[in-house]
């Protein structure tokens, strides 16, 4: 079970220097403007997103400024009250499912993951794809073991986690509807090299600058997230 998550390789570059600068990054932008311009974007037709955060993170703050920006362009933001995620917990992945049924009564819907939001992502629409229309992850881990300095808490937290999810590893596989990737070789969270979908199963890959924490209000990400949801 403990093969969910490892030690990044020295390659990598990950360690208390880059979780530091990805400290510095987030600190930076309550200090900074990061909107994003909304002339040339295409524009959304009222369609629902559900917008998952990231490991410990919450709807609350992290979202706020995808949720803002998705409105913006016209479509119906969503979240499933995640107040706190720790990961794959069985109230959590009780709460998504529940979340995704009752908002995909009326036909499939887009899921956004942030970070480890898009692994919870991936594996609602795996096991939900008629339910599902697109998913596009933001420095989402896609494989396992997933690297990262982080290795050694989310182990200390297996013990809370869902035994069948861990299991099922269900970060691995293609899912068979449309995907995009978002990823930054500057993560300083993640090894970027785990967040790549194979094109050749028809993900899409797109890369942007900038930091793991602040990928939600990075300026290219949000471009590239409305044109992903206008394809």
């Amino acid at each position: 079970m403990e093969a969910i998550v490892a030690s990044p390789a020295p390659e990598s570059r990950l360690g208390l220097s880059s979780l530091a600068r990805e400290t510095r990054s987030l600190l930076l932008s309550f200090l900074t403007s990061n909107a994003c311009p909304l002339e040339g974007l295409p524009r959304g037709d009222g369609r629902t997103v559900l917008v998952i955060p990231g490991f410990f993170a919450g709807d609350w703050a992290t979202t706020a400024h995808l949720r803002a920006f998705l409105q913006a362009l016209g479509y119906r933001t969503e979240t499933a009250g995640v107040v706190f995620n720790i990961g794959p917990t069985p109230q959590l992945l009780t709460r998504l499912e529940r979340y995704l049924v009752r908002l995909s009564a009326e036909g499939p819907i887009d899921l956004i993951g942030q970070s480890f939001g898009g692994v919870l992502a991936r594996d609602l629409a795996r096991r939900h794809p008629d339910r599902v229309r697109r998913v596009i992850t933001l420095c989402s881990p896609l494989r396992v073991p997933i690297a990262t300095p982080l290795a050694p808490f989310v182990r200390s937290l297996l013990w809370l986690y869902d035994r069948d999810w861990l299991a099922r590893h269900a970060v691995v596989e293609p899912l068979g509807i449309p995907v995009t990737a978002v990823y930054t070789e500057e993560d300083g969270v993640i090894d970027w090299r785990g967040c790549l979908h194979d094109e050749a199963s028809g993900g899409v890959n797109v890369r942007v600058s900038g930091a793991h924490v602040t990928i939600g209000q990075n300026p290219q990400a949000l471009a590239a997230i409305a044109r992903a949801l206008s394809s």
